[in-house]
C-alpha cells in the first residue's frame, strides 16, 4: 500500500525553506567606500582598520532610509551617535569587496545588510530621547535664535591687546555673515566704557557643535557684560 505524503510535513518543509528567503527580503544592501592615507607613525594594519571603519560609516551615511529619517537632524553629535549605533548593532553580513594598498593609501569598498524598519525605529527613538534632553539642558549665559554663549573669559595676547574669548554652542544654522553680540565694558572702578561689538561667525552649521570666537576689547576693560 502506497502512503500519501503527510500534508503537515510538506507545509513544514516549505516554511523552513522559505523562512530564510523571507528574512533576507526584509534586509537591504548598503555599500560604502573610503580611502585613507596613513602617516609614518601609523602601521598598515591600523590604516586598514580605519579605512574599513570609515567605509562602513559612509555606507550608513549614504543609505536612503538613514538620509530620509535624519533629514530634520542638524545636530552633529546626534548624527554621529546614530551612525555609531547603527554600525555597531544593525549591520549584518559585512563583506569587503575590494581592498587596495598603493603607497600610503588604503582603499576599502564593502557591502552589508540592514533592516530598514529596525533602522527607522532606532533613529526615531534616539531623536525623541535627544529632544527630551535638549529641553532640560543649560540655556547658556546669553543666547539668541542661532547660538548660546556657554562661557567667556578675558585674556591678553603677546602684543598686549585685551581679548575677549567667547565659547558658544550652535542652536541652529547661523546666517553666513554671523551674528553680532554687544560687549559692554567696565574699567577697574566699575565705570562704563565704550561698547564693543563681537561678530560671531560660526565654523559649523550643525546644531550642538561648539565653537570659539576671539574679539578685541578696550585695553583698560576689566569686566564685561554681553548681550545679543
Amino acid at each position: 500500500m502506497t502512503r500519501k505524503p503527510n500534508r503537515f510535513f510538506l507545509v513544514l518543509v516549505f516554511m523552513v525553506i522559505a523562512l530564510p528567503a523571507a528574512v533576507l527580503a526584509e534586509r537591504v544592501k548598503i555599500r560604502g567606500d573610503y580611502c585613507y592615507q596613513y602617516g609614518d607613525s601609523e602601521s598598515l594594519l591600523a590604516a586598514k582598520e580605519i579605512s574599513y571603519a570609515m567605509a562602513l560609516r559612509k555606507a550608513i551615511e549614504r543609505y536612503k532610509t538613514f538620509v530620509a529619517s535624519t533629514s530634520v537632524v542638524d545636530d552633529f553629535q546626534l548624527r554621529k551617535d546614530l551612525i555609531e549605533t547603527i554600525v555597531s548593532g544593525y549591520v549584518e553580513h559585512i563583506e569587503v569587496e575590494r581592498e587596495d594598498v598603493a603607497g600610503r593609501n588604503v582603499c576599502t569598498e564593502l557591502v552589508g545588510y540592514v533592516n530598514p524598519e529596525a533602522v527607522r525605529d532606532i533613529i526615531a527613538k534616539k531623536i525623541k530621547i535627544s529632544s527630551g534632553h535638549r529641553s532640560r539642558e543649560f540655556g547658556g549665559i546669553v543666547s539668541n535664535l542661532y547660538l548660546k554663549v556657554v562661557n567667556y573669559r578675558i585674556d591678553t595676547d603677546r602684543g598686549g591687546n585685551k581679548l575677549l574669548r567667547v565659547f558658544y554652542q550652535i542652536k541652529q544654522s547661523p546666517p553666513p555673515g554671523g551674528t553680532r553680540m554687544a560687549v559692554f565694558c567696565f574699567d577697574a572702578e566699575g565705570n562704563p566704557m565704550q561698547t564693543s561689538f563681537c561678530d560671531i561667525v560660526a565654523s559649523s552649521s550643525f546644531r550642538g557643535a561648539f565653537g570659539e570666537q576671539t574679539c578685541v576689547i578696550p585695553g583698560k576693560a576689566v569686566s564685561i557684560n554681553i548681550s545679543f
